[in-house]
């Protein structure tokens, strides 16, 4: 296992040599190639992408921990890449084509290979500033009807939220009018407010007082006049309410 490792880690600085001394070189233009980047590099890249499949889930997990403390953070996130789509590629069957491009003074390997299961293609991008990888991509080929059962999946996932956003809208809606009852009844107890009447109580009169009056009064008028008191004749009174 880990010669497998160390073959793998070998093979990567190979190709990482090879094209940014590549680099260095003179060449008609930006966009040409070294005779010897063009017939090394796809050597390189084809065994690294043989050395990738040789190895089990627990060999990638060593070497992704083993590039990333070397600071090789693009190259560890394509093997993170390449084990989360292995299963959906499937087994290597065979190399179709690799291709080799040059821009800016950087060269970029496209490997496209056939899995068991569809076919795919493995990109390296070289950085010829920083001497490291700067691009490491799988990317697995889907057919035309799978695209369209993607396409079809997302539009109905992106219905059925827009239909849930609205329901949910409505509903808020509907519970407005229960907002305004409660605000009716509200007001229609601050208006019925019970109204309280000053009865008023008619207190008996004290016809005790009345003859205690009319006899001190009888008994002055008898003193005075010098008549008897029972000669006179007391009436009574009537009170006038106002």
């Amino acid at each position: 296992m880990k010669k497998r490792i160390k073959y793998l880690i070998l093979s990567l600085f190979m190709i990482a040599m090879l094209a940014l001394s590549a680099c260095g070189k003179k060449a008609d233009s930006e966009s040409s190639i070294p005779e010897e980047v063009s017939n090394q590099l796809p050597v390189q890249a084809e065994s690294l992408l043989n050395q990738l499949y040789k190895m089990d889930d627990a060999e990638l997990d060593q070497v992704i921990e083993g590039v990333e403390q070397n600071g090789q953070t693009a190259f560890a996130e394509g093997v993170k890449n390449f084990k989360s789509t292995k299963e959906l590629v499937g087994d290597l069957v065979g190399i179709d084509d690799t291709k080799v491009s040059a821009s800016e003074g950087n060269y970029v390997v496209k490997v496209n290979y056939s899995g068991e299961k569809r076919k795919s293609e493995m990109t390296l991008g070289f950085d010829s500033k920083t001497n490291q990888v700067a691009v490491f991509s799988i990317t697995p080929k889907y057919s035309v009807i799978e695209n369209m059962e993607k396409a079809a999946l997302n539009t109905v996932l992106g219905m059925g939220t827009v239909f849930i956003i609205l329901i949910f809208i409505s509903f808020l809606i509907s519970l407005f009018k229960y907002i305004n009852v409660f605000e009716n009844k509200l007001k229609a107890k601050t208006k019925e407010e019970p109204v309280i009447e000053a009865v008023k109580v008619n207190e008996p009169e004290n016809l005790e007082d009345d003859l205690e009056l009319v006899a001190v009064i009888t008994a002055a008028i008898a003193e005075f006049s010098n008549t008897d008191a029972s000669n006179l004749i007391v009436r009574s009174i009537k009170r006038v309410k106002r």
